[in-house]
């Protein structure tokens, strides 16, 4: 396919980031917090009490870096929205660009299917230092599968610095570019084995040995971005086979998602692959990685179906270009492909079109927040809020009756509540939870402020402001009313209220009561 019909879409692969801001694809950690809480940095002391400026290396640092160097021209939502394009069209160029060095070519069945790819779980999450990093594994694994054929000079040093940028980027795509080099290790190993010889492992391992080294020495350095519990879940495992593409909680996004590796099966087997025995068995060593890989890994949610859509596209990679027989059902397949991502546009618009009443609503609320406050976020919360698959399957009753969504049932959708305050971070407040990788991180002599956003009943609600500090006071916003909240020695004021999304003042003022009683 010629450059400008690729160009085209991977421009029309940026016009739902940018004609939402991001706002679609921030279901994950706070990022435009993070770069909001970078720019409160820059602009006054007042976030120094709350965090301080370290220097020391994190994983996923590509979005800090990029987005404090553009903030400094633009806003951080502008910045974010950059970045986000950024790393979606590097992903699609990336894909494309191993297909065309490897004399395939790329037609629109192929170009949609990494498109489908892109679009997928991990975008929907906010993963997009990962996405950007996946763009960088696909030109590292065609590299190192050309230097296993031909070799060439300079390899070892050019490698071993893409990989360390690789793993500064994000961490996932690292370890599956050592899955895959280590598929390609076995193949070597076993024919070395067979023949006597281990000329070829050897000359493998001589070829990664410094990019091993400069990636393990990063891993000793770098500070730890999280830690917690490792789980393996069989329920994500089956899941993530279908999350290809599937960017909403829908759970009818599966059988699109289903459709989509239909297609890439169905290509496959009339195309045929022109992956060789060692990139087979590099796929299949991340096919393995997969099903070992723990979901919840040290407090990383989902880390296994990550990789789905990661191993989808790299099987794209090496599918055979048409053939002159197969014009006809190479249409038929792009009008499907073209339908799946219609209706998937279709369905994203649809779920979150009701977040602009709220974004409204808060917009509002903000102009009676002070700069540099500490926010609160209180849900819609009963005694038995559903659960993440009822409210899948409330949300496609909706779509097939074609009604419209409440508000509240799509606030409460948002699996991170705290992202609908960015019109509240645009007024430079302090949110409770920040997740910044480099230049800021919050303070060990930080009190512990209550996080009332993930409560699910009204006593989990009085549970978490009963543990906010003396003397702090924080602005609450609220989708309850707490003015009957019993939290002892708490005062919560009403400031407004907005469309049923009411503003508190709260201050804990237990000791200041215990002194008047003495």
């Amino acid at each position: 396919m010629p450059l400008g019909p690729i160009a085209l879409v991977m421009l029309a692969a940026s016009l739902p980031i940018l004609a939402s801001g991001g706002a679609f694809f921030v279901d994950g950690p706070n990022h435009l917090f993070r770069v909001t809480l970078w720019e409160m940095l820059l602009a006054d002391d007042a976030a120094a009490q709350f965090f301080q400026v370290g220097e020391r290396l994190y994983p996923n640092l590509a979005i800090d870096v990029f987005t404090s160097a553009l903030g400094k021209i633009v806003s951080p939502s502008v910045a974010l929205t950059v970045f986000i394009c950024t790393a979606v069209c590097a992903y699609i160029a990336a894909a494309v660009w191993c297909r065309q060095a490897r004399g395939e070519r790329t037609d629109l069945p192929i170009l949609l299917l990494i498109l489908l790819a892109v679009y997928s779980e991990p975008l929907y999450w906010g993963l997009f230092n990962y996405i950007l990093g996946l763009g960088v594994m696909f030109v590292a694994l065609h590299r190192a599968v050309e230097q296993h054929k031909t070799p060439s000079a300079g390899f070892v040093v050019s490698q071993a610095l893409i990989l360390g940028a690789m793993c500064l980027i994000s961490i996932f795509p690292v370890m599956l570019y050592v899955c895959f080099c280590g598929g390609i290790l076995m193949v070597a190993a076993f024919d070395d084995w067979r023949a006597r010889r281990f000329a070829e492992s050897a000359r493998l391992l001589r070829l990664h040995w410094l990019s091993a080294l400069v990636v393990g020495v990063l891993l000793l350095v770098m500070e730890p971005g999280q830690s917690g519990p490792t789980e393996w879940h069989l329920i994500t495992k089956v899941t993530g086979i279908f999350s290809v593409g599937k960017t909403t909680n829908l759970s009818l996004e599966y059988g699109l998602s289903a459709l989509v590796l239909g297609v890439v099966g169905w290509l496959a087997w009339r195309r045929g692959l022109t992956a060789g025995r060692h990139e087979l068995a590099g796929l299949l060593a991340g096919c393995l990685l997969f099903i070992v890989m723990p979901k919840d890994l040290m407090s990383v949610g989902a880390a296994d179906r990550r990789l789905v859509p990661a191993l989808v596209t790299l099987a794209v990679i090496y599918l055979r270009g048409p053939s002159p027989q197969s014009v006809r059902l190479d249409r038929a397949v792009s009008a499907l492909l073209i339908a799946i991502a219609a209706l998937k546009a279709g369905l994203l618009i649809y779920l979150w079109s009701p977040l602009r009443q709220i974004d409204a609503t808060y917009e509002a609320i903000a102009k009676q927040i002070p700069a540099n406050a500490i926010v609160l976020l209180v849900p819609e919360v009963g005694e038995v809020r559903p659960g993440a698959v009822e409210r899948a399957w409330r949300f496609a009753r909706l779509v097939r009756a074609f009604q419209p969504v409440p508000a509240t049932e799509a606030h409460v959708f948002v699996e991170h509540p705290h992202l609908l305050l960015r019109h509240l971070a645009g007024r430079n407040v302090l949110p409770t939870q920040v997740f910044l990788n480099f230049w800021a991180k919050r303070a060990h002599d930080l009190p512990q402020l209550p996080d009332p956003a993930t409560s699910e009943t009204l006593a989990e609600v009085a549970a978490e402001l009963a543990w906010l500090p003396r003397d702090v006071t924080v602005f609450v916003v609220s989708h309850v009313e707490l003015d009957n909240v019993l939290v002892p020695d708490l005062a919560v004021r009403k400031i407004t209220e907005v469309a049923d999304v009411r503003l508190y003042l709260a201050t804990r003022i237990g000791d200041l009561l215990k002194w008047s009683a003495e």
